[in-house]
């Protein structure tokens, strides 16, 4: 059984689909939006059906935020058929396309199809990151610095775990915030700033500084 999110503004397709997942013993989430989800809540399903055409945000602007931040497929539902939309879909992060009207015997065959390649052993997968002195645990969700645990609060860990394991991107306030806080959230930024000092400010008492400040940008881990 996986846990699926289908998103669209068509409330009969999510019908359709959410009985389809469910004859399979599939639990599935069916949103007209997700204006204020979180990415920790995005992160709870193995897989994503999207629409493109959304009435609050394009469904390829969205893709493009939830692939920075998550690695689960996503599967693209929607009636632009041209080339150059499919092109862009699969271009931007997406895992596949299925064009509008669909065979839902067709949309079932291509979820398990994307459901069986998660579930393969992956060969490589790091459950810890080290940067020198500095040791992040990504399952106990600790950070050990020369051997030592250094306290952060689920936010700070979450700020610190995202540019550490994308050392050598800059990432903007905004950035930061929807990847912690919600997708969709324009509020608050400010709150980035104050726990990025308190992150400094713990690392620096073992004499390192990899979070570098790229004025007017945004933050690095170097």
């Amino acid at each position: 059984m996986a846990k699926i999110l289908a998103i669209d503004d068509d409330a009969a397709i999510l019908r359709l689909i959410r009985k389809m997942l469910s004859l399979k013993k599939h639990e599935v989430t069916t949103l007209q939006s997700i204006k204020d989800m979180t990415i920790e809540e995005l992160n709870q399903y193995h897989l994503i059906l999207l629409d493109v055409m959304m009435p609050d945000e394009d469904g390829f602007k969205i893709c493009e935020k939830m692939r920075s931040l998550i690695d689960i497929p996503i599967i693209f539902m929607t009636a632009k058929s041209d080339e150059s939309s499919i092109i862009k879909g699969l271009s931007i992060g997406g895992d596949d396309y299925i064009v509008k009207p669909f065979s839902i015997h067709e949309v079932n065959a291509r979820i398990e199809a994307h459901l069986r390649r998660e579930a393969r052993p992956k060969k490589g997968v790091k459950s810890v990151f080290i940067d020198g002195d500095i040791l992040i645990d990504l399952e106990a969700k600790k950070v050990m610095i020369k051997g030592e645990e250094v306290s952060f609060t689920k936010t700070q860990y979450k700020i610190c775990e995202l540019l550490a394991l994308h050392k050598g991107k800059i990432f903007s306030k905004e950035d930061i915030y929807e990847s912690v806080y919600s997708i969709e959230s324009d509020s608050q930024i400010s709150t980035v700033v104050e726990h990025i000092r308190v992150i400094r400010k713990k690392i620096a008492q073992f004499n390192l500084a990899p979070i570098s400040t790229v004025w007017g940008v945004g933050y690095i881990w170097e």
